[in-house]
């Protein structure tokens, strides 16, 4: 539920209709309706309680626009969205602002435009205390373990971050997720993304399946091999819903080098390669770096996954040099680890808690909840955790 409740002022019956559909579809609550500013005025001349709604102001004239800047006066902390319709130059703009509108949105509107005013009114008011992180990760080749990674990730940071965190796949094929993880989706990418749908908050929530404390995931289609096709802007809406409902979203990518994947990319706030320590990835790698970076995306980190400290040629610092990358996150081999975990459809640190892998992973998850500024809650790896992991061993 969007956490501020609506009230809609001097829209006529006619435009009430689209704002209201539009409101319900971003779980927006609507709590009162008032024909004139006038009327709101006459009923309200201060805020009635400490809840703090959200004004929708129509504006018809710049009359309305003087009657608004009462409501900014009357309502102060309550945000205010400026619905405008006809033509207004800069400085009728710019007066619609000075009235108190906090964002304002053309009639008639486009979702896209609904979508981002709502959105930053909850950064402009302090209703987001933890802006969500979208982190993509990318395989630079067959092979390097992206969706592993992926699924520890996410399970690290919603075990020690104690937040909220949304795992997903942007596989328009098959998807692996559901197989990695054991789950029986009912909803899953196929519906939300493709043709004639269109995905709402709603409709995201329903599709989450609960993977353990704090951690939920939107698998790709597992029933069909049959791939659908996606139109240009769903992924987008659908990134957008997924930053309302949780502190991190990582992305599992294929490497299709689509137009999706690079428009995935951009969309996420961080991404990581993984690759293997052999020259076929290093130099996928570095292309796939240069070519994010002409595209505008920022700088990628790397991952090395099935790590081996000895092969001097490829060491950690070797490859942050060669291919200019400042980040460079090691994870230590652990097959056997990895197919038990596979086998019992859970993730690494759940099977094998005292594996070398997830102690790395684990470092990588420290240095993403430090950068977002949220305290890592580290457990203590104990007798039983080592028990747990040698005998997973012995039994794969």
């Amino acid at each position: 539920m969007y956490p501020l409740p609506a009230v809609l002022v001097n829209f006529s019956e006619s435009n009430s209709e689209s704002i209201h559909a539009a409101m319900v579809e971003n779980a927006v609550s609507i709590v009162k309706e008032f024909p004139t500013i006038e009327s709101l005025l006459d009923h309200w001349s201060s805020p009635p309680d400490t809840t703090r709604r959200m004004l929708v102001v129509k504006l018809h004239s710049l009359e309305d626009v003087q009657q608004m800047g009462r409501l900014d006066t009357c309502f102060p902390g309550w945000p205010l969205l400026a619905v405008v319709e006809g033509d207004y130059d800069a400085a009728g703009l710019l007066q619609v602002s000075r009235a108190g509108a906090a964002q304002i949105l053309p009639m008639p509107f486009k979702k896209d435009d609904l979508d981002a005013a709502l959105d930053r009114l909850l950064l402009q008011f302090g209703l987001r205390q933890t802006p969500c992180r979208v982190i993509a990760i990318s395989g630079v080749v067959e092979g390097c373990g992206a969706t592993s990674v992926a699924v520890s990730l996410a399970a690290e940071l919603a075990a020690i971050g104690e937040v909220p965190c949304v795992l997903t796949e942007m596989s328009f094929g098959m998807g692996r997720l559901a197989v990695h993880l054991n789950l029986a989706p009912t909803v899953t990418t196929r519906e939300l993304l493709a043709p004639p749908t269109e995905p709402n908050l709603g409709t995201v929530k329903a599709a989450l399946v609960r993977a353990g404390n704090h951690l939920s995931v939107l698998a790709g289609q597992s029933r069909t091999l049959e791939p659908f096709s996606v139109p240009p802007g769903r992924l987008a809406r659908l990134f957008r819903m997924l930053r309302q409902m949780s502190s991190f979203v990582i992305v599992d990518m294929p490497y299709t080098f689509d137009p999706h994947y690079f428009e995935t990319l951009a969309a996420a706030d961080r991404v990581l390669l993984v690759a293997r320590q052999d020259v076929p990835a290093i130099q996928a790698a570095k292309l796939i770096k240069h070519t994010l970076i002409e595209r505008g995306i920022s700088p990628p980190g790397l991952v090395l996954n099935q790590y081996d400290s000895h092969r001097a040629s490829f060491t950690c610092d070797a490859i942050s040099k060669l291919l200019q990358v400042d980040q460079v996150f090691p994870i230590a081999t652990d097959s056997t680890g990895h197919q038990a975990a596979v086998n019992a459809g859970r993730p690494l640190r759940e099977v094998v808690p005292s594996s070398h892998a997830v102690t790395d992973v684990r470092a990588i998850a420290t240095s993403i909840l430090e950068a977002a500024g949220i305290h890592p809650h580290l457990p203590q790896v104990g007798f039983l955790d080592r028990l747990r992991t040698l005998l997973t061993r012995i039994q794969t």
